[in-house]
């Protein structure tokens, strides 16, 4: 792997909330989508938008709180406007 690939995987969608969310495994669309659906739900519900994401997460993937990842992410918003591009572009590839 070179050091572009790095870069990109490091920037990637899959890396910014394996970060965030103290993730096991990095998450796969499925999991992604999963945590878009939820995270809209409790905002829905009133939640701001920290806790709608840290409780869609909690649900979505497989968290492990006692890993801790010191490292900048993007913020919420951007993470969860990422997530819908890659599930929009994801629904219409295999739709």
């Amino acid at each position: 792997m070179n050091i572009q690939e790095l870069i990109d995987r490091a920037n990637s969608l899959e890396h910014q909330l394996y970060i965030k969310y103290s993730l096991v495994t990095h998450p796969q669309i499925s999991d992604i989508q999963n945590w878009v659906k939820r995270t809209e739900a409790h905002m829905s519900d009133g939640e701001s938008l920290e806790a709608a994401s840290c409780k869609g997460a909690l649900e979505a993937f497989d968290v492990d709180p006692r890993i801790i990842r010191k490292s900048q992410t993007d913020t919420i918003e951007a993470l969860l406007a990422m997530a819908k591009a890659k599930v929009d572009e994801e629904t219409k590839n295999n739709g």
